[in-house]
């Protein structure tokens, strides 16, 4: 894609492959200036950018999004000299990266989600914590909170209703989690049927209404095509304060209220059986 354009921001000239890209016919280009055409949200580095070349620097590899004749936006990158001493016009090179984009950001999106729910994934979820515990020394009056999910009664979904079943209820359950979570939280799924839910500035009490929250939510029944399951849920809450030690460790606090909620949950179970078969 080859153009020539002023530094005022107006095209002069353009070749065909110019406006095959972006599906404007010539004497549609050449009446506007380029900064309508593009995105919002890379106007202000755009200006910037001929700013630079206004003063004699080069662009060297710019990347910013063109709005194309159908309302997409396209991504380029662009090569422009700066002008000769006392001229204002730009002769630019630019290359459809449209497509490689699309693709980094696919890659990326998949080295920190987990491709079953969408979610984050541990990584993404460790990086997020370490963040926050270095926010927590710079500032030791923050707090935050983890909450661990394990899923109680899932494996005789998976055994009974094959893995598909227990995909879907997966998904279903990380759906429901997403949906009621606050906009600042990161939720996670660990691996298996554990989930984990980070959420910066809670306090103690708005902690445990998140994992109440939470609870309810798994317990509704989930609809697997021919019959409803339903599943239970473990959780351990903890709360980072200046006195926490690293990411590790607290994630392991977490961890351990989840399985003592979990162990208390069934030492219940079996005292209760226990009562119901002591009656004559």
């Amino acid at each position: 894609m080859l153009c020539i354009a002023t530094t005022s921001g107006h095209f002069h000239r353009i070749n065909q492959a110019f406006e095959r890209t972006l599906g404007y016919a010539q004497g549609e280009l050449l009446s506007r200036s380029f900064f309508e055409l593009v995105h919002p949200d890379d106007v202000e580095k755009t200006q910037q950018e001929v700013q630079k070349l206004r003063t004699g620097i080069d662009t060297i590899s710019f990347d910013n999004r063109y709005r194309h004749k159908n309302g997409e936006y396209r991504w380029l990158n662009w090569t422009t000299p700066a002008p000769a001493s006392g001229s204002h016009f730009l002769y630019a090179v630019a290359r459809d990266i449209t497509v490689q984009r699309q693709r980094d950001e696919r890659t990326l999106f998949l080295a920190s989600h987990d491709d079953l729910t969408g979610l984050a994934n541990r990584w993404r979820f460790n990086e997020e914590l370490e963040a926050n515990f270095a926010r927590l020394k710079r500032d030791t009056s923050r707090t935050f909170a983890v909450l661990v999910l394990d899923l109680d009664k899932f494996k005789p979904i998976n055994d009974a209703h094959g893995h598909q079943a227990g995909d879907l209820v997966l998904r279903t359950i990380g759906d429901r989690l997403r949906a009621i979570k606050r906009e600042t939280d990161i939720l996670c799924r660990l691996g298996g049927d554990e989930f984990a839910l980070l959420a910066p500035d809670a306090e103690v009490g708005e902690a445990h209404l998140i994992a109440e929250r939470m609870r309810v939510e798994v317990l509704r029944p989930i609809d697997i095509g021919d019959v409803e399951v339903t599943v239970d849920v473990s959780i351990g809450v903890a709360m980072a304060t200046k006195h926490s030690g690293d990411a590790k460790d607290f994630l392991k606090m977490a961890d351990d209220a989840m399985y003592m909620n979990k162990r208390s949950k069934a030492e219940s179970g079996v005292a209760a059986n226990a009562g119901t078969n002591d009656k004559p």
